[in-house]
């Protein structure tokens, strides 16, 4: 199976800019926070404020909370600029906290997720994400945590089927012997009639065509959906490579396998988790365009 080492990384840079810098005030004028354009028009639109000028808008009712009034973090203009190199072009959004765990989180620690997302540009963000990789390699032999997953179903009939139509779909097909070229066709026949639910609906349409699935080796287009089709499939108990590592930091266990650094992450619970995350970037990503007021160790939790 591909892994994402095997995989050429490259980052798709954003043609817009990341930040807007709008900002939205409450009923007394005072900053509560700051947002895109989309925001402001959420507000606009549903007659809940007015707006100031382009890039400002001023609520029309007193709101519950104190928005980001007391987190500097937030209230700033944040600049649009890669905050490893300074670049203003080719940005992308860099997950610091990779989406992979942050979204197993509890949502306390998802609604503060802004704080680790930050602009990089395509060639910083593609040097980094070879490291990142690796650490992800590190977390699974600690965590017991394969970056595949686990709880995959092997379906080896599929790949019997599957071996047996690509030979049957061979140009070489005439240099094999009729007497397996036979047992070929009746691998596929056995194959496709006890899955036939697997198949799509024009398949299954021609499959129903052919008593106990005697001939379909035939229909090249119900060979090539065979093919085409996945050998391991996700089970009922499937767990992913990142749902497994918050699951074992969140309930603070920890085995032989774990290094000093993860034994302390999986003690200290999830908001260490993300810390490391965050001290990785900097050590190897090297920011030097970090925005004010960012901190490893800032909050990650709603307060």
């Amino acid at each position: 199976m591909e892994t994402e080492t095997d995989r050429k990384l490259t980052m798709q840079s954003r043609e817009q800019d990341i930040y807007n810098n709008c900002k939205v005030l409450d009923i007394t004028g005072t900053l509560l926070f700051r947002a895109g354009t989309r925001r402001l028009e959420w507000y606009l639109s549903r007659n809940l404020a007015h707006r100031i000028d382009a890039n400002t808008i001023q609520l029309n009712f007193v709101n519950k909370g104190s928005g980001r009034q007391n987190e500097p973090f937030y209230l700033q203009e944040m600049q649009n600029m890669c905050t490893v190199c300074g670049s203003s072009t080719n940005l992308t959004m860099h997950h610091v906290v990779p989406h992979q765990y942050r979204k197993y989180m509890d949502d306390k620690i998802k609604s503060r997720s802004s704080h680790d997302l930050l602009p990089v540009c395509t060639l910083c963000h593609d040097k980094y994400e070879r490291h990142a990789v690796l650490f992800k390699q590190h977390l699974s032999h600690c965590f017991s945590a394969p970056l595949e997953g686990v709880g995959w179903i092997e379906r080896k009939d599929i790949g019997k089927g599957m071996r047996a139509a690509s030979t049957l779909m061979s140009p070489s097909l005439d240099k094999i012997p009729k007497q397996r070229i036979d047992q070929l066709r009746a691998i596929v026949n056995e194959v496709v009639i006890q899955n036939t639910d697997l198949f799509s609906a024009d398949s299954q349409a021609l499959i129903s065509q052919y008593q106990f699935g005697v001939g379909v080796w035939a229909e090249h287009s119900v060979l090539k959906e065979l093919m085409s089709m996945d050998v391991r499939i996700r089970g009922p108990g499937f767990c992913t490579h990142g749902e497994i590592i918050v699951d074992v930091v969140g309930h603070h266990r920890t085995n032989s396998l774990m290094c000093h650094q993860c034994k302390e992450i999986a003690v200290a619970g999830v908001p260490a988790l993300v810390a490391s995350w965050r001290r990785h970037f900097v050590e190897h990503a090297g920011p030097a365009y970090l925005p004010n007021h960012w901190s490893v160790e800032y909050s990650c939790e709603q307060n």
